[in-house]
């Protein structure tokens, strides 16, 4: 028999499904995240260079990017990249992109090409956002870099 709580009671364990489903994406992504700037950093100190400092709000910036690239399913950088960081009154900035099946795998890649090299060994650098998009069994990655 339904009582009249029935339909709050349901309510109740449908968002905390849709809590508990969320959450491990959520997970996933910032555990990437703190992989990536891991590998980064690490390769930045093999080098002689400071570790960055992540910034949240750029995070969010990269995050949306990726986000896009994967609902598109192709590789493309950021528009208007000055603009977007003009609230961190950046005076250089850069961004590595890359899709593969692990972090490890695109942050390899990025050691493989001089470009994506140079922006994660760059001096001037001091700050850095990462985003990263799981579709399909491809991780979607950007990392805004600024100083």
């Amino acid at each position: 028999m339904l009582s009249r709580r029935s339909p709050l009671l349901i309510a109740v364990i449908a968002v905390a499904v849709a809590i508990s489903l969320a959450a491990p994406a959520a997970a996933r992504t910032g555990t990437a995240r703190t992989k990536m700037f891991h590998f980064v950093n690490d390769y930045r100190r093999e080098h002689g260079r400071r570790s960055l400092r992540e910034n949240v709000d750029v995070n969010r910036l990269a995050q949306r990017h990726s986000e896009a690239m994967a609902t598109q399913r192709v590789l493309f950088h950021s528009s208007s990249l000055s603009t977007k960081l003009r609230a961190e009154d950046p005076s250089l900035w850069g961004e590595n992109i890359g899709m593969g099946t692990s972090i490890w795998n695109v942050f390899k890649a990025w050691t493989r090409s001089a470009e994506h090299r140079q922006n994660m060994l760059r001096s001037g650098f001091r700050k850095a956002g990462v985003g990263i998009m799981w579709s399909r069994g491809q991780c979607w990655l950007t990392m805004i870099f600024y100083g």
